[in-house]
């Protein structure tokens, strides 16, 4: 068994594998003692669920369990429940895995101190996939508390609850600095090891908007997949490549990818994986405006969520919280039952603005700062909708050097808004934000947002005009395909100097951008 883990992680999976068969042979066999036979089932299983080769580790999670009936020194206890877990969690039966989960910390606790956020983490996974964000959360940081990384596991509980900003903070410093702590049941620090934070890294890049990254993560996991000769690894590195494909905008690409990751999670037998996949292959499809393929393949995610009675995600499709996100070149925009895909335009962005903070004003120059090319902006490129006319205008309001301070003013509070916001101090971020928005209104007064001079009665009024024009060319386009919502958007979007979104009660949570 030692001799199979080296030659596989030297990259001989097929050999590694023989070897392993061999020792399991001799196990099955009765040729052994009971402690042997328990300690090459133990070690047989550990290795095979670290490779991801989880249809062998079933069979011999089987196998142990006929074994140890009659033997009084096998059993299904501590570790082998967690194993247990991971293998009902893969199977979509995740109220009995939480309850397996749940034995086996109860059963672990006194006897392990680090190696105790094992259990709690695969605990923290069986919750995610229930739509049980909470009780994840509150799994992966008990398991942090022991020290061990939870990772990617907390990342992507905090993608899930809308805080991109400190999910992508946390998968780069997995990434990064990665745990070396020596565990049985762990792979080594290799590719095997990286490849779950590399899917979720993946994930949380595209919808941070950091394409590069993404791009890495996937092409590195396709490396690792190719590497330990796993369907599931293959599927989760297909579904890497269709999220980064339908984020750039190559909607042929992502969905063959995505129709690939359908295919491997199904050989694999993993209908919640399944799910996922086929709800990214329906976003492909209507990014390619095959709205009737996009159609089947919901429904068929929705009734495989529906049976396995889990998944936050299907949760947000069929009911909320109504998601306004935007991949590459398209806006998927879900309220109520329905989803639809828009491309890019300015006024998506103002929009996404207002209905991510619900009742809070936003003067029109800090949209229209907010909507800019971030590559224009960094160039010093004006806004063509705030361009001077040839009106008359009483000349700027300040001179460069003042105008400067602003500037850096307003830079030195951003970068205070991302770490409060990192580090999660409410006060501080409270703080930043009304020292902003005081600003944002003297600016408003005196200067444009990116450089210009404002000139006295100008700026204000066209960029009122241009953000109120963008903002109703928006919800036109959104009317032509959910009419539902652009009458929800027409009754709570307010347009004027200050802007703002003023929900009824048909949207009872926030939206997710």
């Amino acid at each position: 068994m030692a001799e199979a883990h080296a030659v596989i992680l030297e990259g001989d999976v097929r050999g590694g594998l023989i070897l392993a068969d061999e020792a399991a042979v001799a196990t099955v066999s009765g040729e052994l003692d009971a402690v042997t036979t328990g300690m090459v089932y133990c070690e047989l299983v550990c290795m095979l669920q670290g490779l991801a080769q989880y249809d062998l580790a079933e069979e011999w999670t089987e196998a142990m369990e006929r074994w140890r009936q009659g033997n009084g020194i096998g059993s299904t206890h501590g570790r082998c429940r967690v194993h247990r877990a991971q293998i009902l969690r893969l199977r979509g039966a995740t109220a009995e895995a939480e309850q397996v989960a749940l034995a086996a910390c109860a059963e672990l606790r006194p006897y392990l101190r680090r190696e105790f956020g094992w259990p709690l983490t695969e605990l923290g996974r069986v919750r995610y996939q229930l739509g049980d964000l909470n009780g994840a959360e509150e799994a992966f940081l008990a398991a942090r508390q022991a020290g061990w990384d939870p990772q990617p596991g907390l990342a992507l509980v905090r993608l899930a609850q809308g805080d991109v900003a400190l999910a992508a903070a946390s998968i780069r410093d997995s990434l990064e600095h990665p745990v070396t702590v020596p565990s049985k049941e762990l792979p080594p620090n290799t590719g095997l090891r990286r490849a779950p934070l590399l899917a979720a890294s993946v994930e949380i890049e595209v919808a941070a908007g950091d394409l590069v990254a993404a791009r890495d993560s996937a092409d590195e996991l396709a490396q690792v997949a190719a590497s330990f000769e796993s369907r599931a690894l293959s599927a989760s590195a297909a579904m890497a490549n269709g999220r980064v494909r339908l984020a750039a905008g190559e909607v042929p690409g992502a969905r063959s990818a995505f129709q690939s990751a359908v295919q491997l999670w199904s050989l694999v037998g993993a209908p919640y994986e399944v799910a996922l996949a086929r709800t990214e292959l329906a976003q492909a499809h209507r990014a390619a405006g095959d709205e009737i393929s996009a159609g089947l393949e919901l429904a068929a995610a929705d009734a495989a969520v529906e049976i396995l009675g889990a998944g936050h995600k299907a949760e947000e499709r069929k009911r909320g919280p109504s998601s306004f996100r935007r991949t590459g070149d398209y806006w998927f925009i879900s309220f109520e039952e329905n989803t639809v895909a828009l491309r890019d335009l300015k006024g998506l962005h103002y929009l996404a603005r207002l209905l991510v903070h619900p009742g809070r004003e936003f003067h029109v120059l800090d949209l229209v700062s907010s909507g800019t090319d971030p590559a224009a902006v960094h160039a010093g490129l004006p806004d063509p909708e705030l361009v001077s006319s040839g009106w008359g205008d009483a000349g700027a309001m300040l001179d460069d050097q003042a105008k400067n301070a602003y500037r850096r003013r307003l830079a030195e509070i951003d970068e205070d808004l991302d770490e409060a916001r990192l580090m999660r101090d409410l006060g501080r971020v409270a703080q930043a934000e009304a020292e902003r928005e005081f600003l944002i209104r003297e600016l408003s007064r005196a200067v444009g947002l990116n450089g210009r001079s404002r000139r006295a009665g100008s700026a204000s009024e066209r960029a009122r005009v241009s953000v109120t024009r963008a903002i109703r060319h928006a919800m036109d386009r959104i009317r032509e395909h959910d009419p539902p919502l652009a009458e929800h958007l027409e009754r709570a979007i307010r347009t004027g100097t200050y802007c703002v979104y003023l929900p009824d009660s048909r949207v009872n949570e926030a939206w997710i951008t």
